[in-house]
C-alpha cells in the first residue's frame, strides 16, 4: 500500500472534523456578534426563531407550536365575544334584567381574554388566521341563532362552546409545560386563566338550564363539533 493511499482516510477525517469545528465556531461568533451589536437585534438563524423583544430563542419547532397556539386562540376569542353579542341582540331586549348582566359579564370577560391573545400575537411574532372575519361572523350567527331558539339553547350552544375550549386549552398546557422557557410563564398563566374563566361559563349555563333544551344532545353535538373543525382550520390557515 503506498503512504498516500495509507494516509487518505485520516486525512479525509481530519479535513471533516476540521469543518465540523469551524462551523460551530463560526456559529458563536456570529451568535456573540448578534447579541451586541444592537443593528441585529432581530437576528435569526435559519433554524431559530427570536421572539418577546429577543429575550427569547425558540427552534422552529417550538415556534411553530406556539404559533398555532396563539394564533387559533385569537380566533375563538373573537368568536367568543361574538357569540356573546348575538346572543345579547336577541335576549337583551326581553326584560330579563339578570340575565342581559349575566351575558354581559361573561362578553366582558371574553373581551380581556381576546386581549390578552392580541398581545401575546405581537410578542410571539405570530401571524393571525385569515379566517379571523370568519370567526367574527360565525360566532355572531351563532350566538344569535341560538337565542332565537330560546334563553336554554343559548346556554346550549356556551356549554358546547367553553366544553370543546377547555379541552383546548388543556391541551396546550399540556404541551407547553414541556418547555421550560421562564419567558413562556405568562403565556402559560393567560391560557389557564382563560381556561378557568371558560370552564366558569360552561357551569354557569348548566345552572341556567342548558341541559334542559329542546334537542339538547343533538345541539350539544353539532356546536361542539364545529368548533372541533374551526379550531383545525383557524391553527392551519
Amino acid at each position: 500500500m503506498s503512504l498516500i493511499a495509507a494516509l487518505r482516510p485520516t486525512t479525509a477525517r481530519a479535513v471533516a472534523n476540521k469543518s465540523i469545528s469551524c462551523l460551530a465556531s463560526s456559529k458563536r461568533l456570529q451568535s456573540s456578534y448578534a447579541a451586541h451589536n444592537p443593528y441585529l437585534k432581530d437576528f435569526v438563524y435559519k433554524d431559530t426563531v427570536r421572539v418577546k423583544d429577543g429575550s427569547l430563542t425558540l427552534s422552529k419547532d417550538e415556534h411553530s407550536m406556539i404559533d398555532r397556539f396563539i394564533r387559533v386562540n385569537q380566533a375563538g376569542e373573537t368568536a367568543a365575544v361574538s357569540i356573546y353579542q348575538g346572543q345579547m341582540a336577541i335576549l337583551g331586549n326581553k326584560g330579563d334584567i339578570k340575565l342581559t348582566e349575566l351575558l354581559e359579564h361573561m362578553r366582558e370577560q371574553e373581551v380581556v381574554h381576546l386581549d390578552i391573545m392580541d398581545k401575546h400575537i405581537a410578542d410571539f411574532r405570530v401571524r393571525p388566521t385569515i379566517l379571523q372575519p370568519a370567526a367574527a361572523v360565525g360566532g355572531y350567527i351563532l350566538g344569535a341563532t341560538s337565542a332565537l331558539l330560546g334563553v336554554k339553547s343559548a346556554m346550549t350552544c356556551t356549554e358546547a362552546v367553553e366544553t370543546r375550549i377547555g379541552m383546548h386549552y388543556n391541551d396546550q398546557l399540556r404541551d407547553l409545560y414541556k418547555l421550560k422557557y421562564p419567558q413562556l410563564d405568562e403565556l402559560k398563566q393567560s391560557i389557564a386563566k382563560c381556561r378557568d374563566e371558560e370552564l366558569e361559563h360552561l357551569d354557569t349555563a348548566v345552572e341556567h338550564g342548558s341541559q334542559m333544551a329542546p334537542l339538547y344532545k343533538l345541539q350539544f353535538e353539532l356546536i361542539k363539533g364545529g368548533c372541533g373543525v374551526a379550531i383545525w382550520l383557524c391553527e392551519r390557515i
